[in-house]
């Protein structure tokens, strides 16, 4: 039996005067996992998990931003496709997470290969970059199935 798959789109306030790209995982995740399906599920694993990065990294606490969950949300039902929107906003993208705290722990991830004595971007680490920047505020995600 073949599962929807799931996507993830993150987007960021301010936008980073940078790229950021994409990682993708195995094509299909369960459907029912409970950050998936639960609106405050989702809300407090994205923020509890984003949040623990940036602590590590002495980054400010990030905000929900309901403008950001619209505009990724929007963007998502329009287009099913995983790709970025080009927007205005800084965005970080995943599928084929188990939950929403493996999205956002695979972008942290990056930081294994983040060159701290040299901070800034790569392709590499855009994920990474993009989590703990200090100047980010705000997050606004949204996640829908069956992209492609």
């Amino acid at each position: 039996m073949l599962l929807p798959s799931l996507a993830v789109l993150v987007p960021f306030l301010p936008l980073v005067a940078c790229q950021t790209v994409t990682i993708t995982g195995a094509p299909t995740i369960p459907s029912e996992a409970p950050e998936f399906v639960n609106g405050d599920a989702f809300t407090s694993a994205i923020l509890n998990s984003t949040n623990s990065y940036r602590r590590e990294h002495d980054a400010s606490e990030v905000r929900w931003n309901k403008t950001l969950e619209e505009f990724a949300s929007d963007y998502l039902d329009s287009t099913c496709e995983f790709r970025h929107s080009g927007g205005p906003y800084g965005e970080n993208l995943a599928i084929g997470c188990s939950n929403v705290s493996s999205c956002v722990e695979a972008w942290g991830n990056e930081r294994d290969t983040y060159d701290f004595g040299d901070p800034q971007f790569t392709e590499e680490t855009g994920h990474f970059t993009q989590l703990v920047w200090n100047d980010t505020t705000d997050v606004g995600p949204s996640a829908v199935r069956d992209i492609q």
